[in-house]
């Protein structure tokens, strides 16, 4: 009912979108939205901006650049570190480059997260009818994500203090 049609990489996709706040410390999810697939995902930053974590980068690519974006940012406290963005009539220097895959490096939690949910908990694929519907079951997925990271961190924890 609320699902909608969005072209990524040139192939079409039919659905909704779970987009997500991690903690860069421990890799917990902290706060998700989850939209038809056609609203672009820096739609989304405002929603996932938590004040309540201890860390206030924001750490995100290229999409979530632009004035309006670092004004919010600063505006909530938070500290920019988005990627850099090239235009044809003005590209990216070296350095520019490297602090861009210096951050890549940061940013790529969040794909372990979604590599995870595609490995390990039976895909990112949902055949719910209704955006509450699922919404609720990203929620529940999300929150079983943070179970089996948690379960990771206290074993390779405990495993650290037997030696």
């Amino acid at each position: 009912m609320d699902a909608r049609w969005v072209k990524k990489n040139g192939v079409n996709h039919y659905g909704y979108k779970n987009s997500i706040c991690i903690d860069v410390d421990h890799g917990f999810i902290r706060r998700y939205a989850v939209t038809p697939a056609n609203i672009h995902d820096s739609q989304m930053l405002p929603q996932l901006l938590d004040p309540e974590n201890e860390h206030d980068y924001v750490w995100a690519d290229s999409a979530y650049s632009g004035e309006c974006f670092e004004d919010l940012l600063s505006l909530g406290g938070f500290e920019s570190l988005i990627h850099e963005k090239g235009a044809r009539s003005n590209p990216l220097s070296e350095a520019s480059k490297e602090l861009n895959r210096i951050k890549s490096a940061i940013r790529a939690c969040v794909e372990h997260v979604f590599g995870c949910m595609t490995m390990s908990m039976g895909g990112k694929m949902t055949r719910r009818i209704g955006l509450a519907r699922t919404d609720a079951w990203w929620g529940l997925k999300n929150l079983t994500f943070n179970f089996l990271r948690y379960l990771q961190r206290t074993s390779g924890l405990a495993a650290v203090a037997s030696h």
